[in-house]
């Protein structure tokens, strides 16, 4: 017995070193292979110098490195790299604005983004899965990126419940997909008399797919249809919801009252809200987008992924798999772009828009070079338009039909929460309301 005991003990003293051994190989491997991607770039490669350069502290901090990436190098015109810590093996870059132009416009056989119907709209089933599948992804991502090493997610489908559960609404959502997409189908080739014009996200996926003679298969069109559900719920929501935080803040009082007034004023003589009298609230809109301006939600904009290696006009080389960038928020605090950048001016776009030949641009959904927050050229949102007067139309109802407020502990909006690259008002804050015909004390 001893023998065996001794033999036993031995194995497992091997094992372990082993086990140990390939952990330090695997280890050297990946960051070999980070610094051999970061010399392909040629470009600077950016990291935090004071000693932090943990994978946490990209999690919670990135916004102090967009921060000093863009003061060292975007605002010089020049591109640079950081560490990518949910993919080790590819290196993130940031891109001036002087790409702005080629990357929105490039084949998405090159550069690529990483990507209702009438008889689904009130089925109940859909409904709770385009809600749920926000959290649900969120959720299985962070325990995904926090319990799993890159080289074992490929399994994650198969065994991790939090991805199991996404992947099962999925399938279920292509399901229900199934009988919409046959239906568009039989329209097309006239097997139904008078087929209708379809004007929504199924049909722009169709037709984008038709045009270009590829396969637009369920499962394709279903993780379409869900990634759609979540720009549309989840970021309309936090943006209405940072919008709100403003307008409560005591700071932002005077402008609430102006801005009612306007509410009033256009109501009285549109009783209805169209869309056309929801553009006559330009004092709402200046307000909406001068909240956005400082109170971004997230920092970059216009992502790409690279399918092929690709070299931009003045030669900056991408190998294949690289994730590009704009960075969004940094922009929006430079003097050089904005005066007095960092203090709330509710009228700030108002102004330019009183402008002779410029009464149509800097509205909360404008698009420009500066103007990203719908995203740009072929991948910015097609729904942008209807997305702003929505806003619009949930503050118009909060506004005129109730009183809030911060509870007592509070009276200026919180501190935004970062996480990577993502940035959004804090939801835990507590905020009193009470409805403005029934009176009575706020309600928490």
């Amino acid at each position: 017995m001893p023998v065996l005991h001794d033999l036993v003990a031995t194995l497992h003293t091997a094992s372990g070193n082993a086990a140990l051994v390939l952990g330090a190989t695997a280890t050297l491997a990946v960051l070999l292979y980070r610094r051999y991607r970061a010399s392909q770039l040629n470009i600077p490669f950016l990291k935090f110098e004071d000693g932090d350069d943990s994978r946490q502290r990209y999690v919670t901090d990135s916004g102090s490195l967009f921060k000093i990436g863009y003061e060292k190098y975007l605002k010089h015109g020049q591109a640079f790299a950081f560490r990518n810590y949910v993919d080790e093996l590819q290196p993130q870059v940031v891109l001036p604005l002087k790409y702005l132009h080629e990357l929105k416009n490039a084949p998405e056989s090159k550069l690529s983004l990483k990507r209702f119907s009438e008889l689904l709209c009130e089925n109940e089933e859909w409904l709770n899965i385009c809600i749920s599948i926000t959290n649900q992804s969120m959720q299985a991502a962070h325990a995904l990126r926090a319990s799993w090493p890159q080289w074992a997610r490929w399994a994650a489908p198969y065994v991790f419940k939090p991805v199991k559960e996404v992947r099962a609404n999925q399938r279920r959502a292509a399901e229900m997909l199934g009988p919409v997409l046959e239906a568009r189908k039989a329209a097309a080739t006239g097997e139904k008399s008078g087929p209708p014009q379809f004007n929504d996200t199924v049909q722009w996926l169709v037709d984008y797919a038709e045009g270009r003679g590829r396969k637009l298969t369920l499962d394709l069109l279903a993780q379409h249809q869900l990634f759609y559900a979540i720009a549309s719920i989840h970021s309309s929501t936090l943006i209405t919801l940072s919008i709100l935080y403003d307008l409560i803040d005591e700071r932002n009082k005077d402008a609430k009252d102006i801005i009612l007034a306007e509410i009033e004023e256009v109501q009285r003589e549109h009783p209805t809200w169209t869309r056309p009298a929801v553009s006559k609230l330009v004092k709402l809109d200046s307000f909406m987008k001068e909240s956005q301006r400082l109170n971004f939600v997230g920092h970059v904009r216009v992502t790409r992924v690279a399918k092929v290696p690709y070299t931009f006009k003045d030669g900056l080389y991408l190998p294949k798999g690289t994730m590009v960038q704009i960075l969004h928020s940094t922009l929006q605090h430079d003097p050089d772009v904005f005066e007095d950048p960092l203090t709330f001016d509710p009228w700030r776009f108002l102004r330019k828009r009183q402008v002779a030949g410029d009464e149509n641009k800097f509205q909360f959904d404008s698009l420009s070079d500066i103007e990203t927050e719908f995203g740009a050229g072929f991948h910015a949102c097609p729904a942008r338009n209807s997305a702003t007067a929505s806003i619009k139309l949930i503050l118009i109802r909060l506004l005129t039909q109730y009183d809030i407020k911060f509870d007592a502990e509070r009276q200026r909006r919180p501190r935004n929460i970062g996480h990577d690259s993502a940035t959004f008002p804090d939801p835990t804050t507590k905020i009193l309301y009470r409805q403005r015909t029934t009176g009575g004390g706020l309600k928490e």
